[in-house]
């Protein structure tokens, strides 16, 4: 098993972490650790939290350490970038496609 897929396998439910350290990512990125625990699922990344592209691109960055990923950034759409649970699918797809 790799380390992308240790990194999402050791959790009690997998999409339940998984959200838990987005939420965490992106409070950490918008300067306000509480945020993570007011976003939802439905949280839209960048109408509801106002990412710019400079606060977007590190909250990439941190989320390929985060989950030990490479991601493919010209296959990348707003679609899979805008709700968290969309988010969520998306990592969880990358981590599968890497392990």
């Amino acid at each position: 098993m790799t380390d992308t897929a240790d990194a999402l396998t050791q959790r009690p439910t997998e999409n339940r972490s998984v959200e838990e350290r987005i939420k965490k990512l992106l409070g950490e990125i918008i300067g306000d650790p509480g945020l993570a625990d007011a976003l939802t699922g439905e949280s839209h990344i960048i109408e509801d939290l106002g990412l710019d592209s400079i606060q977007m691109i590190n909250f990439l960055l941190r989320l390929e350490d985060e989950f030990d990923l490479e991601l493919d950034y010209e296959s990348l759409t707003f679609e899979q970038l805008g709700h968290i649970k969309e988010l969520i699918r998306f990592v969880t797809a990358e981590a599968d496609r890497l392990s």
